[in-house]
């Protein structure tokens, strides 16, 4: 659903229903107290490409029209790992070695989007999806069985701020080809 006024937006990777509870069960083998943990609720799963921020109605037309742009095939990826962002105490889940194809989406859009009065970050490209949130200390890393994900989209997403936290929405969705 478009928005009808100003917007936090990101661009992503959206998993389907099957690799949300996969990634769900191999989270559930981590021992987490969850009174010192926030899991990420299994429909706000993603693995962010570019996040653009606080966006103005203008600045979603382009958006929207710079990445019907974008080419790029269809790929695999396989979330195989797992690690610990120290500062923003979040857990998340990775590939051992991601795809070129993946960093070539973030490149190609990255470009694109740029038209859009939007500057990508000056840090390398982390591909993860965060699983856990405001975790006290860093859980062992343990062997957990590889999410298969075939990759055919991606989509720009609304973050949507509710009660305890937020929703992300699908705004629009871009099959890779």
């Amino acid at each position: 659903m478009r928005p009808v006024k100003d917007a936090r937006l990101f661009f992503a990777l959206w998993p389907d229903d099957e690799v949300r509870l996969k990634i769900a069960e191999n989270l559930n083998r981590f021992n987490l107290d969850q009174n010192k943990s926030r899991l990420v609720a299994n429909n706000n799963l993603h693995l962010t490409l570019h996040f653009v921020g606080n966006t103005s109605i203008a600045e979603i037309d382009c958006l929207e029209a710079q990445a019907r742009l974008v080419n790029s095939r269809p790929f695999d990826l396989i979330l195989g790992c797992s690690g610990f962002f120290q500062k923003p105490k979040v857990l998340w889940f990775g590939c051992q070695q991601a795809p070129r194809t993946l960093y070539d989406l973030h490149q190609n859009l990255g470009q694109k989007i740029a038209k859009c009065a939007f500057e990508p970050e000056a840090r390398a490209f982390s591909p993860h999806v965060t699983v856990a949130r405001k975790i006290i200390e860093a859980p062992e890393p343990i062997d957990f069985d590889p999410v298969h994900w075939q990759v055919n989209r991606f989509v720009l997403v609304e973050s949507i701020s509710i009660s305890g936290g937020v929703r992300y929405e699908v705004v629009e969705s871009y099959p890779l080809v």
